[in-house]
């Protein structure tokens, strides 16, 4: 059965242009549009809808407080916003994926139509990859849960086993750091709303910084680092070039480009550059973390893999190991996408598989108190 899929946006012109992309793909069907979120209830309460694509700003009823009521009401649809490139529209986006959104996708602004509509459709087909493997994931713990069609010739980057056995393995201890000098965190696709549970978990600063790569695009990972700050009992930043690294701060990758750390004059301090994708990605966490493993080797790392597609970290939490890193990964069950953390569970390079909710509890023990 394909994909039913609803469009809601307040503008027209949205409305046709999403909807005419929508059209020309197979394995997914358009059920409909709204111009409004109240209508589109009424639309998920009376027709069958696998996924809406939802319009961050509406007047009636914003994207955000839509999204709450399909989160309460219709759990099993997925919601996709559709965010326009304002400052105002990153923290709404932020917003609503802290909330439970699957994703987002850019209306693009670009003067060359094909170009605007090649690249709604590139988006599209991550979404309904990510949707694909959410329910693959579901259907190994919910048999009577079949997983949705992926787009036809397409497979998802992540291949998921659903009875292949996880070998976690540990380092010899000989290899594992007693004491910390930095917290490493690697997350991706359902990355906000981990971040927004984990962060504001923290009890309070803690004595070393927390160096974090969000997979994202320029501008949101702004507001992702401005929402967490309010919410937390530590500063939370984005990550400026040159910055001195200090203890207590959580500083996140800027959105499109890659994140170091380095030593300069005595200090270490962040590096932002352009250099090429890693894994797809920019910011990359391999390329971080092989900048810890050089900078923080000698002083112990702690790094965290959390929810997310693809393998990007895997390479990177091999490379701190060689110098001194004890490796925590989020759980199967409380994963968006068990993508990469699995990487580093099969790679046999995670000392310890955890929720989500404990994750914080256990990285303030181990830097307050050692490795017992």
């Amino acid at each position: 059965m394909p994909l039913r899929a609803l469009v809601v946006d307040d503008t027209i012109t949205y409305r046709k242009i999403l909807s005419d992309v929508l059209k020309d793909m197979p394995d997914i069907e358009l059920a409909g549009t709204a111009p409004s979120g109240s209508i589109a209830l009424k639309k998920i309460a009376s027709e069958q809808i696998h996924v809406v694509f939802l319009d961050v700003h509406m007047p009636d009823m914003d994207g955000v407080e839509t999204l709450k009521h399909i989160k309460k009401d219709f759990h099993q649809v997925s919601v996709v916003m559709v965010s326009g490139i304002s400052t105002r529209s990153a923290d709404t986006t932020i917003e609503a994926l802290q909330l439970g959104a699957v994703d987002f996708i850019r209306k693009p602004d670009s003067p060359d139509a094909a170009a605007n509509l090649a690249h709604l459709k590139a988006d599209i087909q991550s979404v309904l990859r990510l949707i694909n493997i959410k329910q693959l994931t579901s259907s190994r713990h919910s048999p009577a849960v079949a997983p949705l069609p992926l787009q036809t010739g397409q497979a998802p980057k992540v291949a998921l086993k659903p009875n292949a056995p996880i070998s976690v393995q540990t380092a010899p201890a000989a290899n594992l750091p007693r004491t910390f000098g930095v917290v490493a965190i690697g997350v991706s696709t359902g990355g906000p709303e981990a971040l927004s549970r984990l962060i504001p978990a923290f009890k309070g600063p803690l004595s070393v910084p927390i160096l974090c790569v969000q997979h994202m695009p320029p501008m949101f990972t702004k507001s992702l680092a401005d929402s967490l700050a309010k919410k937390s009992k530590f500063q939370v930043v984005e990550a400026v070039e040159d910055e001195v690294v200090r203890p207590g701060v959580m500083y996140i990758a800027p959105g499109g480009h890659h994140m170091v750390v380095r030593s300069k004059d005595g200090k270490i301090v962040i590096g932002i550059n352009d250099s090429p994708p890693e894994n797809s990605c920019r910011p990359s966490v391999d390329v971080l973390f092989r900048s810890i493993a050089t900078t923080y080797g000698d002083r112990g790392i702690l790094s965290a893999i959390l929810t997310g597609m693809g393998n990007d970290g895997c390479n990177g939490v091999r490379t701190m190991k060689r110098k001194g890193c004890y490796s925590i990964t989020q759980a199967e069950q409380s994963c968006v996408v068990y993508g990469m953390p699995r990487a580093v569970d099969e790679a046999g390079l995670s000392d310890k598989s955890m929720p989500l909710e404990s994750i914080a509890g256990e990285i303030e023990s181990l830097i307050q108190y050692g490795r017992r």
